[in-house]
């Protein structure tokens, strides 16, 4: 097993969010953990709304946002460039209490406030909203229903790559609102999920 110590001092600051503390994590490669880092003191984000979101200690999360179907077909920033917001967004997936529509919708302030160029961070939001991670919260109604039996609820949706990389290609020259990403990117996915209610 190899462990590499990385220290990122914080905190840092966007227009009115901000990630408090250092994001201090163990670099893991193992049969097990391949390519994966483990945080080793809690990070706390604020939105912009107000909201403060904990990554706890001790979680294991993959080095990577996106899938190889977007990192290796678009030269996007290294996931070391936003790495708070990386440990955010996983931390969330893992703890399963969140919803997932609120969380992916701060990821874009998230990378703003680690410092990210605007059309860099609206891509890898854009990215993020059509492929990353949807969960079903562990204490919903759902889960008392239909999975209370299941240790967690999660899933991919499938969107149409061609269509998302020419996606990313129009937000890189046209510098479009949120709002226009968000409609644009809700029509390239094909599939939302396995989940039988409106996701």
């Amino acid at each position: 097993m190899f462990i590499f110590i990385i220290s990122l001092s914080g905190p840092a600051h966007g227009q009115s969010a901000e990630f408090h503390g250092s994001a201090t994590v163990q670099f893991l490669e193992t049969m097990q953990h391949s390519q994966h880092i483990k945080l080793i003191q809690p990070l706390h984000f604020t939105d912009s709304g107000g909201d403060t979101w904990t990554t706890e200690a001790n979680q294991v999360i993959p080095l990577n946002l996106l899938t190889d179907e977007i990192r290796l077909t678009r030269p996007l920033p290294s996931p070391f460039e936003y790495l708070k917001t990386m440990i955010l967004f996983h931390g969330q997936v893992e703890g399963g209490r969140s919803d997932w529509r609120r969380t992916q919708a701060i990821i874009y302030e998230a990378l703003i406030a680690e410092g990210m160029q605007e059309h860099w961070a609206k891509m890898i939001y854009a990215a993020v909203r059509a492929e990353g991670w949807r969960w079903e919260p562990l204490e919903s109604s759902c889960f008392a229903m239909c999975h209370a039996s299941s240790p967690s609820l999660r899933w991919r949706p499938l969107p149409d790559y061609e269509q998302l990389r020419h996606t990313l290609d129009w937000i890189l020259i046209e510098f479009p609102s949120l709002p226009e990403i968000d409609e644009r990117v809700e029509a390239l996915i094909t599939h939302t999920g396995p989940h039988i209610f409106g996701q």
